[in-house]
């Protein structure tokens, strides 16, 4: 199986990584370790989502009768990066903190027990993302929620120790995937897999994926790109070019030569400047998807024509007219405590709002580490919170690859000039696009 790792936009600090792994099995449906690539790229403070979206909009009451849990408490773990000299994920915090006050008020907690949250700081940091856990352990926690931790791995081996589940909006590390207990709601694989599912929607034949040129990030993008691309029956060539390359419009040119009908480009932002600056200059026609990462607040200065119409592969749907973009805003509102409408906020309250929807659809009524778990696996099809009408279950069988992915579909928007996001839509993906070939 392969995998990849690419933390979603925008956690937003010098430092952060833009990470890519491939691992593939000797049987089906395992990981096994002969081969592994990791990338590690550092990405710029900005980013897409965060940047172009964080605002206040004006907000309507809560819909819907209150309802208030009045059960006995149940104490829910959420661990964050937080606030650090390098790094503040402040409103992640707050946004779990608002889907909990919500769900507490409104929906009447988790099984009529209010939530307790407990909230842990890793600051980017393994050790401390593992004394995190431990102290998770400790508090006797029902089971721990994650927005983009970037230490998601320390925490992992700690809470499946005491069994208890961990629940993410993204992730695709190996032991994220494969760990039991383990539940990614929105499928980590998108920001290859959407491109794929909609280059096959379009009809597109060939497509070339653009990356840094070094060995950690050129081989995952030949192996897990030939193999998305080749499930959605698109031929696809990789465009590797060298690190700190300024212009690179010789390798883009080169490129056009087999007439690809889109490029897709994945990197940081500054990489991405570098790459549609010489593709609009090739070739200004031609369609193209990046992720979230590649905008960056002043970059399109550097585009001949910005960043307009751009597709954009992100892993939140912050269209403030859909009916959850509305509920989102109105909870932040209400219980935000000055979050601001945009991406950080969103990951740490989809995950825990979805985790909540799931658990009260499964009618799940006494949480403990072991009910969680059960209820989750045993929990109908959900939507999940700001996806635009992604659908999770987390049953282990929507995609072969691995069984802690619980949704198949990916998030992709449209740029404009400035690299605002707007039509924000769901790329329905078949599971078979995730699939060893032959299988």
């Amino acid at each position: 199986m392969p995998h990849l790792f690419i933390r979603p936009g925008c956690t937003g600090s010098p430092g952060s990584r833009l990470e890519i792994e491939v691992h593939f099995p000797r049987t089906p449906g395992r990981i096994a370790a002969p081969l592994m690539i990791a990338a590690a790229l550092a990405v710029a403070t900005a980013c897409s989502s965060s940047s172009t979206s964080d605002s206040t909009p004006s907000a309507e009451p809560i819909a819907g009768s209150p309802n208030k849990a009045a059960g006995t408490p149940v104490t829910i773990g959420f661990i964050s990066e937080g606030k650090s000299p390098a790094i503040d994920n402040t409103d992640e915090i707050k946004g779990a903190r608002a889907a909990v006050a919500y769900a507490n008020d409104y929906l009447g907690g988790l099984g009529g027990h209010p939530i307790t949250l407990k909230v842990c700081e890793s600051l980017g940091q393994p050790a401390t993302a593992t004394d995190c856990a431990n102290q998770m352990v400790a508090a006797d926690v029902a089971a721990v929620v994650e927005g983009v931790e970037g230490q998601i791995d320390a925490t992992i081996a700690p809470l499946a120790a005491a069994k208890i589940p961990l629940v993410t909006h993204t992730a695709s590390t190996q032991a994220a995937l494969q760990t039991p207990g383990v539940f990614m709601l929105l499928n980590g694989l998108s920001y290859f897999g959407t491109p794929a599912a909609q280059a096959k929607a379009d009809g597109v034949k060939k497509a070339d994926l653009v990356v840094i040129g070094v060995p950690a990030a050129e081989g995952p993008a030949r192996q897990i790109g030939a193999l998305l691309y080749g499930n959605a029956g698109v031929g696809l060539n990789v465009t590797a070019v060298p690190p700190g390359t300024a212009d690179m419009t010789p390798q883009i040119a080169a490129a056009d030569g087999e007439h690809p009908d889109l490029y897709t480009v994945v990197g940081n932002d500054t990489f991405c400047t570098s790459a549609l600056k010489a593709i609009k200059t090739v070739d200004p026609s031609v369609k193209t998807t990046i992720i979230d990462r590649c905008i960056t607040p002043g970059g399109a200065s550097a585009i001949p024509g910005g960043y307009q119409d751009i597709n954009v592969v992100t892993t939140t749907d912050l269209s403030k007219d859909r009916p959850d973009g509305k509920l989102f805003a109105s909870v932040l509102s209400k219980y935000g405590d000055g979050a601001k409408f945009g991406s950080t906020a969103a990951f740490g309250y989809s995950p825990m709002l979805g985790m909540v929807d799931a658990l009260n659809a499964a009618k799940i009524s006494e949480p403990t580490p072991a009910t969680v778990t059960s209820t989750l696996q045993s929990a109908p099809a959900t939507e999940y919170p700001l996806s635009g009408g992604v659908m999770f279950q987390c049953n282990g069988k929507q995609i072969a690859l691995s069984p802690n992915i619980c949704s198949t579909d990916g998030i992709m928007a449209t740029a404009d000039k400035a690299g605002t996001l707007s039509n924000y839509r769901r790329v329905a993906a078949d599971a078979k696009l995730y699939s060893m070939p032959g299988r």
